[in-house]
């Protein structure tokens, strides 16, 4: 897969290459999410406020004091993490709907502050023009092939990072903690400060995917970090696989690819991928993830039992 993605470019045109960049972020949003969700045990409806953080303080840093983006980016990603620590204090001893509304209302306050504060941020309008990234060791990422690859990279070490944190000892507290807090409590986990940890490294990563955001896109505005950003999230982890790392992946590029193929439905299109949704979820509750595996359950032929060999050996 990852040669495939990495000769990928070769083949594909302009749009194709904006395409798949499209998605290669997407995933990284999504495996913050998956992180939350699948681990952490949290639905969170302001992991859009973190993205739209490292996104904003970034190019502000960039646009309005000249910082390179290798130097503004450790600095926002820090802004994020610190951003996260405090909420996570605050919020993550609420429980059940509680949590959800409060954070809806962080990624609010967040989204408003954004798009009132006219003289730093632009309000609406956004800022622009954000550029590409600097070149560093002898590198340059303005091009799309170019930037494509520097995106993959972050998808991948990201995704490598989370894979060796599910299965560190931190990773199994987290999942002790999803499954039963309180018996987490009883045999002496410290519930909070790992719900904590969680949340500021699923921010990190969604920072992560913030920072590259903006010179994607070449413009940030408020109205890319609504509700409906940190939902799309949930739905790609949804979709995907809740509680696993190539989940939100795939859910990412069903979420990018399936809308694109439904083009040629126009009005309808909304309507579609809704009723497709709607069809995943109810017939394949553990995801695209648990479909690929009850399909290679049944493709791969049973093994006999040690009792049926040793029967067929006596007879």
């Amino acid at each position: 897969m990852v040669l495939l993605l990495a000769a990928a470019p070769a083949a594909l045109g302009d749009y194709q290459i904006y395409l798949l960049t499209l998605t290669l972020i997407w995933a990284i949003l999504a495996l913050s999410m998956g992180l939350v969700l699948g681990f952490v045990g949290q639905i969170n409806l302001g992991q859009a406020a973190f993205v739209a953080i490292g996104a904003y303080v970034s190019a502000l840093l960039r646009i309005k004091l000249g910082f390179d983006f290798w130097l503004a980016a450790p600095i926002a990603l820090a802004a994020v993490v610190i951003v996260a620590a405090l909420v996570g204090l605050l919020t993550l001893r609420l429980r059940g709907p509680f949590f959800i509304l409060v954070m809806l209302a962080f990624a609010e306050i967040v989204r408003l502050v954004i798009a009132n504060w006219q003289d730093m941020t632009n309000g609406p309008l956004g800022l622009r023009p954000v550029a590409p990234p600097e070149p560093i060791l002898g590198l340059s990422f303005d091009t799309k092939t170019s930037f494509y690859y520097l995106v993959l990279v972050v998808l991948g070490a990201s995704l490598l990072a989370l894979w060796r944190l599910v299965l560190s000892r931190t990773g199994r507290m987290l999942i002790a903690v999803r499954e039963d807090e309180i018996l987490a409590e009883f045999v002496g986990i410290p519930v909070m400060r790992h719900k904590v940890i969680g949340l500021c490294i699923a921010a990190f990563v969604s920072g992560l995917g913030g920072l590259l955001l903006g010179p994607f896109l070449t413009v940030l505005a408020p109205s890319q970090f609504t509700i409906s950003a940190s939902v799309d999230m949930i739905v790609m982890v949804v979709v995907g696989g809740v509680g696993t790392l190539i989940g939100p992946l795939l859910g990412a590029v069903f979420l990018v690819y399936v809308p694109e193929l439904l083009s040629f439905t126009t009005h309808y299109r909304p309507a579609m991928m809704g009723v497709l949704l709607i069809l995943v979820t109810l017939f394949a509750p553990q995801g695209l993830v648990g479909l690929a595996q009850i399909a290679r359950a049944k493709l791969t032929p049973c093994k006999p039992a040690n009792g049926a060999k040793e029967q067929r050996h006596a007879g």
